[in-house]
């Protein structure tokens, strides 16, 4: 079976920015940690630190509105294949040793919620990194966040620019990031027809487009059964 989408796909060719970033250099990582702690959990900033260079990215609507779609299609793929998730948003996670930090647009244990399951304060010299990190980067210029990705050892990375979807997984050394068709997360979910879904909304609306994508997934494994 084919996921469809009510959208045009003509209307997926142009891609405003979503989001302002700055880029600064020679920041170092003590500054960086001092400005998490002076801002506090309740900004509407996000921060990427690499190799002393700070990014500060402003989310504007199109952005929030992409990561709120996407938190909203995880549950639907978790809620058919009834699963458990712990979504943890833009949970800020750093390695001191690596000097390196970022704060994705979603994150979400799914493979080892039941290990974090509870757990108010983590600890990732003794807790699994989230399972899914997602990205949605609209911006014509911004900070590579693989080596950071690389350095928390995050399995699995879904990155969203400009209308396309590319899935990204932590190779078998974890060395390196891979692109690949299919979800370690979510296997045989129609995990790429995301961003139709996402344009389908802006037709019949957010709830409409999740509604309209749990009933295709359900046949989908309807189909998948027979």
């Amino acid at each position: 079976m084919t996921i469809a989408s009510a959208q045009p796909q003509s209307t997926l060719q142009t891609w405003p920015e979503t989001e302002t970033r700055i880029l600064l250099d020679g920041v170092s990582w003590e500054t960086f940690e001092q400005l998490l702690v002076e801002t506090g959990d309740n900004r509407n900033k996000r921060f990427a630190y690499c190799d002393g260079v700070l990014e500060i990215m402003a989310p504007l609507e199109g952005h929030e509105e992409s990561t709120r779609l996407f938190d909203d299609f995880v549950v639907v793929f978790i809620d058919a294949l009834g699963l458990e998730v712990r979504k943890l948003g833009s949970l800020t996670m750093k390695n001191p040793a690596q000097k390196k930090g970022l704060e994705p647009d979603c994150c979400f244990y799914i493979q080892n919620e039941s290990v974090v399951r509870g757990v108010e304060t983590l600890d990732f010299n003794i807790h699994p990194p989230p399972d899914l990190a997602i990205e949605v980067d609209n911006s014509s210029s911004s900070l590579n966040k693989f080596p950071i990705y690389l350095a928390l050892k995050i399995p699995e990375l879904w990155r969203l620019r400009r209308g396309t979807l590319t899935i990204y997984q932590l190779n078998t050394d974890e060395s390196a990031y891979v692109e690949v068709e299919q979800s370690l997360a979510f296997p045989h979910m129609p995990v790429q027809a995301l961003p139709q879904f996402m344009e389908t909304a802006k037709v019949i609306g957010q709830r409409a487009a999740v509604r309209e994508l749990a009933k295709q997934v359900e046949e989908l494994l309807t189909d998948a059964d027979e």
